[in-house]
């Protein structure tokens, strides 16, 4: 399988208020590969939330590369990072603060279509096709944010991330605010995306649920204060666990 992404020694830290050092991620490698599912796991802190922000470039690694479809995307900016963003979507916890909520729900879809050039039309066009892929109708690019419930606005949040055809989904904790129905609705969809993009969409999911993580992923990697202690697939790691602090985690949720 091609790589779609790699990352390589990437490294966080923080300067506190107090002026010492705080290291959130420490010298972690790891690769995404076409069509896959990755899960990112570990408890509140372990880093997972950093690694992301860092490869979605939200915030700036402190060493180490990170390497989208061969080229090194480290230090991009302006421009090139928007060109970025049409291969890498992110999905957020908390759907409705993810939306600006004086815009429809549709505004949030054609954004990234608009700033690429389309026109209103077709734009509208493509948030309806990616809003019913994600199981809503057409009558959603009107309604506000606060006009739908949080799986709705997370299945809209999800057909936003799709609509400038990325490679990369990542998906930070975005099924831990809902509940539990409406988590297992979610992960149906994002499996049923799956199917139908096949090797065209790769999935980077951060979850701190391990059955979750156990029937949706692939692969797991277990972080633990910074960095990885642990990877493999989903049934290596919570059947045959070789980290203490992976084993603790299992025992913690059997």
């Amino acid at each position: 399988m091609e790589k779609v992404l790699e990352v390589n020694n990437l490294t966080k830290v923080f300067r506190g208020k107090d002026k010492q050092n705080f290291t959130a991620v420490s010298n972690i490698d790891f690769c995404l590969y076409e069509g896959e599912c990755l899960g990112i796991i570990g408890e509140s802190g372990s880093g997972k939330s950093t690694t992301v922000n860092m490869i979605s470039r939200l915030i700036e690694p402190t060493e180490g590369n990170i390497i989208l479809d061969g080229e090194d995307i480290t230090h991009i900016k302006g421009k090139q990072l928007r060109n970025i963003y049409k291969k890498m979507q992110m999905v957020f916890q908390s759907p409705i603060e993810s939306f600006d909520p004086r815009c429809t729900l549709g505004d949030g879809i054609t954004e990234s279509l608009k700033n690429d050039g389309f026109s209103k039309k077709d734009a509208n066009v493509i948030a309806e096709k990616v809003l019913r892929q994600c199981g809503l109708d057409e009558s959603f690019i009107k309604r506000y944010p606060h006009e739908v419930s949080g799986g709705q606005c997370q299945r809209a949040a999800i057909a936003r991330a799709l609509a400038i055809g990325p490679s990369i989904l990542i998906c930070d904790e975005a099924t831990s605010s809902l509940d539990v129905t409406i988590q297992k609705e979610i992960i149906e969809l994002l499996n049923d995306l799956r199917k139908n993009h096949g090797k065209k969409l790769s999935i980077l999911f951060i979850c701190h649920d391990l059955a979750l993580v156990q029937d949706f992923c692939d692969r797991v990697i277990v972080m633990h204060e910074g960095v990885i202690v642990e990877q493999g697939s989903p049934d290596e790691i919570v059947k045959c666990p070789k980290n203490d602090y992976t084993k603790k985690l299992i025992e913690s949720v059997l």
